[in-house]
C-alpha cells in the first residue's frame, strides 16, 4: 500500500498539485535553456526531484507538461480578462489585463519566451494543446464576445480579437527577453504595442496616431 493512501484525501490532493507544479517548473526550466527538442523526460523528472516512473503518473510526456503548463497561463489570464472593469473597452481590456499577467510574471520573461518558441515551432505540443484542452481557449473569446455582445459561434471578431492581443502579447515578452529592449518595463511595452491597433484604421494625419507614434509613452486608448 501506498503510504499516500494513508493520508487525508486533502493531503494527498495537494501532494499531487505540489508534484505536478514542480515537474511543470522543471520542464520550463530545461526547455528554457536547452530547447524543446533537446529536453528529455528523465530531465525533468530529475530536476523535479522524482522518478521517471512518477513523472509518467502525471504525464504521458513532455508535450503534456508544458500544456498543462500553458493551460494554467491561460486560465490565469482569462481570470484577469474577466475582472476588468465592463466600462472599458474590449481593447483597453485586454491590455490592462495583460500588464497585470506580465506584472506577475516579471522575473519568468526568458522562460516565457522559450515557452511561446516551443509551442509556435512544435506542432506535437500545438496538437496537445489543441486536443486536450479545447475549452481553455475558448474561454477568452467567450468573454471578448460578451464584452461585444456578439455570439462566438456566428461572429469570426472576438476570435480574431484574441488573437491579435496574444500576438501583442507574446512580440512583448520576445522583445522583453532581448538586450535592444531590456531596459525598458513591460507596462511600457505593452501600451506602446497596444497603440498599434488604431494606427491600422486611423488617418495617419489623426492627432492621435501622430501622438503615439511620437511618444510611445502617449496612451491613446486609454479610457478613464
Amino acid at each position: 500500500m501506498s503510504p499516500d493512501c494513508l493520508k487525508p484525501r486533502g493531503l494527498r490532493e495537494a501532494k499531487k498539485a505540489q508534484t505536478r507544479s514542480a515537474l511543470a517548473d522543471a520542464a520550463l526550466h530545461h526547455v528554457a535553456r536547452e530547447g524543446y527538442e533537446a529536453t528529455t523526460v528523465e530531465a525533468i523528472a530529475r530536476t523535479a526531484g522524482v522518478s521517471v516512473r512518477t513523472f509518467h503518473n502525471y504525464f504521458p510526456g513532455k508535450a503534456a507538461v508544458l500544456g498543462h503548463l500553458s493551460t494554467d497561463l491561460i486560465i490565469e489570464f482569462h481570470e484577469l480578462l474577466h475582472a476588468q472593469p465592463d466600462s472599458l473597452s474590449c481593447t483597453d481590456a485586454l491590455r490592462d489585463a495583460w500588464i497585470e499577467m506580465m506584472d506577475r510574471h516579471r522575473e519568468d520573461i526568458a522562460e516565457l519566451s522559450a515557452l511561446v518558441d516551443a509551442i509556435e515551432t512544435n506542432p506535437d505540443l500545438r496538437r496537445h494543446l489543441r486536443e486536450s484542452h479545447p475549452e481553455v481557449g475558448a474561454r477568452n473569446v467567450d468573454e471578448i464576445a460578451r464584452r461585444l455582445g456578439v455570439d462566438p459561434a456566428v461572429s469570426v471578431v472576438p476570435h480574431v480579437i484574441v488573437e491579435i492581443s496574444f500576438t501583442l502579447a507574446v512580440t512583448v515578452i520576445r522583445m522583453q527577453a532581448t538586450t535592444e529592449f531590456s531596459g525598458r518595463t513591460n507596462r511600457d511595452l505593452l501600451r506602446e504595442a497596444f497603440t498599434a491597433l488604431p494606427m491600422l484604421v486611423a488617418n495617419p494625419t489623426d492627432p492621435a496616431v501622430a501622438t503615439a507614434a511620437a511618444d510611445p509613452t502617449a496612451d491613446p486608448l486609454h479610457t478613464d
